[in-house]
């Protein structure tokens, strides 16, 4: 599945990208379903920053007939990317946290200047989902459950990507 973001956003593209790389967990009350956002690497390399961000989903808006076989750790992933200063823009992939890789999520986020005071943020992202690679969910309950599954992992990172632009906004305006 292909998800655009393309939104306004009431910052400047610099305060925006400096907002995303170097302070995400800021950005955690505004979000739709993210408990917490924990930066566990920080590298340098000149105008580059490589980062690992740990999201962990709020459990309790998983589906009740999903939540059997949910744990935090289904609902819980690394986040890979690599900030280019020059360019404001990262390249990015998620990293499940179970083993099983239940899903598959890359993409780009570009912060474009539209004036002094705002920018536009644009995300290109790739998802694909996989519920019969949940540890514990036997390969009958998957294809059974598999739509319940779908929906509750696109529920976890879809809206989170969609709504990075709202978070934002909610976020300045709260300043």
């Amino acid at each position: 599945m292909k998800i655009v973001v393309s939104e306004p956003i009431p910052l400047s593209a610099d305060e925006a990208f400096h907002l995303m790389r170097d302070d995400m967990p800021a950005l955690v009350p505004f979000l739709y379903d993210i408990d917490r956002i924990e930066v566990t690497d920080r590298r340098e390399e000149g105008e580059i920053v490589h980062l690992v961000n740990h999201w962990y989903g709020d459990m309790s808006k998983i589906p009740g007939p999903v939540r059997r076989f949910a744990n935090q750790d289904l609902f819980s992933w690394k986040d890979h990317a690599s900030w280019t200063t020059s360019t404001m823009t990262a390249r990015w992939w998620l990293e499940p946290r179970v083993g099983a890789k239940a899903f598959e999520c890359s993409g780009t986020t570009a912060l474009v200047p539209v004036d002094e005071s705002s920018a536009k943020l644009t995300m290109n992202i790739d998802l694909a989902i996989y519920p019969e690679r949940v540890p514990g969910v036997p390969k009958l309950l998957a294809r059974t459950f598999r739509g319940q599954i779908e929906s509750a992992i696109e529920r976890q990172i879809t809206p989170n990507m969609k709504n990075m632009a709202v978070s934002i906004r909610r976020y300045a305006a709260s300043r």
